[in-house]
């Protein structure tokens, strides 16, 4: 069966080879044998000149405008996963070592060759010979599903990176987020002090002017209303450099301002629940670190054994006598059984084993590594999340304790029985209390969204499961 299929693929490629006789005469371009010269000096420059890199800043993909109204957690975390590179970077990577499983699986598959011979034969003189061979690998002891296995394993490594960009850039938008509104809650704190400051420098000048109170009140009141502004000013740098960050991750220009943070996000973050090492990205690169390491091993192994193979060739001879039988313009066909193995090769059958089984032992320890660090991650942002919340009753208390006592400090400095440093106390006793408490919630929601992405759980606390970022599809 195999020769017959064999002399008909020579009969259809037959017609072929005449131009390539007839081209055999002619000049081929072969590669100059002049080496160019070393590059005497390397730059940034000169090497982006060689590699066509051109000139400019690099820029993001472009976003889609931003609506009005102020920026919402998820949102943002969306317009930032569908605008970085390093996401479609981190697909091609996969579409390449996809590729490589589909080069893999070729050996699977027959393959087919076809060449052409010119010149002198012995006895026979000058001959062409046309030649087209088939050739089948029937069992090779697991060569080709080793090479498959370890290939696959890096295209789900790349999956598992992929997965890990994307959990990175989550929570690099979210903690921006959390910081953007922090300073948007303290920058409001410090106006209200400010506020606050001045109109107690008012009443203040207003006595001094009557004679009620010595010049000196005013004098403190003036200094402690040029702190507040400072402060007020110290706040506003911070707002400004926390937005440029998230200006970064998703596009100008921003809205005016940041929502406040998901109400249902404590109950996403699901603090109680158990870890599911399973979603964990670094674990599952760690595993398929593993997998590849178990396919290089089972390709290693199966060189001790032959491969066997059906192999069909057919010849013909298109001008003079066919050698392999030294019939005029004859042709030959021959079927065999084939069996090949290594014999000796300098011992690298034996370092494949020994590197294959290395990279068994580097994955399960990666795979520990990666378990112990996100418990520990786990464990420290739990108890900040927790801490925080338990501290948040207690700061509010402190809050309504502060402002009753300002309030009572204002009637008693009226009337003269209290100083006005106590006054001026009480109100910097107020804006700490005021912004301690919303630094502490902060904290909260900061470690909330820790404990999201040690966990694995961005995806879904971020509403990117079943949909497509970069053209690709994020299932469960």
């Amino acid at each position: 069966m195999f020769g017959s299929r064999c002399f008909l693929v020579g009969a259809l490629l037959l017609p072929f080879f005449g131009p390539l006789a007839q081209a055999a005469a002619l000049e081929l371009p072969w590669l100059s044998e002049d080496k160019p010269a070393m590059a005497q000096g390397l730059g940034s420059q000169r090497l982006a000149d060689e590699l066509g890199v051109a000139p400019g800043p690099a820029t993001f993909r472009s976003s889609a405008p931003l609506r009005a109204g102020p920026l919402a957690l998820r949102e943002a975390v969306a317009i930032a996963v569908n605008r970085h590179p390093s996401v479609l970077s981190a697909a091609s990577a996969i579409t390449q070592q996809e590729g490589a499983v589909d080069y893999a699986k070729a050996g699977y598959y027959p393959k087919i060759s076809a060449g052409f011979n010119s010149g002198r034969v012995n006895t026979y003189g000058y001959s062409q010979v046309a030649t087209v061979s088939v050739s089948q690998m029937i069992h090779d002891f697991g060569k080709v599903s080793g090479s498959v296995n370890q290939a696959q394993g890096q295209v789900f490594k790349q999956q598992a990176l992929l997965l890990k960009q994307i959990d990175a850039i989550a929570l690099e938008t979210a903690e921006t987020i959390v910081e953007v509104h922090r300073q948007q809650a303290l920058l409001k704190i410090a106006t209200d002090q400010v506020k606050a400051v001045q109109g107690v420098l008012e009443m203040v000048k207003m006595r001094a002017d009557s004679g009620l109170t010595s010049q000196s009140d005013y004098i403190q009141a003036t200094t402690r209303e040029q702190s507040a502004r400072a402060n007020l000013q110290q706040v506003t740098t911070l707002l400004s450099q926390w937005r440029a960050r998230l200006s970064t991750l998703v596009g100008n220009p921003l809205p005016a301002s940041v929502a406040d943070l998901p109400t249902d996000l404590e109950q996403t973050a699901h603090l109680d629940s158990p870890l599911d090492y399973a979603m964990l990205p670094d674990v599952l690169a760690a595993e398929a670190d593993r997998k590849s390491a178990y396919g290089q091993l089972e390709n290693a192994k199966a060189q001790r054994y032959p491969t066997i193979a059906i192999e069909a060739s057919a010849n013909e001879a298109l001008s003079g006598t066919n050698p392999s039988n030294g019939i005029d313009r004859g042709s030959y066909n021959t079927v065999m059984l084939t069996g090949s193995m290594l014999l000796y090769e300098g011992g690298a059958v034996s370092a494949q084993i020994r590197s294959a089984l290395a990279g068994i032992d580097h994955a399960e320890s990666t795979i520990n590594e990666a378990r112990l660090s996100a418990e520990d991650l786990l464990l420290r942002s739990r108890e900040q999340a927790v801490g925080a919340r338990m501290r948040l009753g207690i700061l509010g208390q402190r809050m309504a304790t502060m402002t009753e006592t300002r309030e009572l400090y204002k009637e008693q400095y009226t009337v003269g029985t209290r100083s006005v440093l106590d006054l001026l106390n009480a109100e910097q006793e107020v804006y700490q209390a005021a912004a301690d408490e919303e630094i502490t919630r902060h904290d909260f929601w900061a470690g909330l969204i820790t404990f999201i992405g040690a966990s694995g759980r961005s995806r879904d606390a971020y509403a990117l499961n079943n949909t497509s970022i970069q053209q690709i599809e994020i299932q469960q």
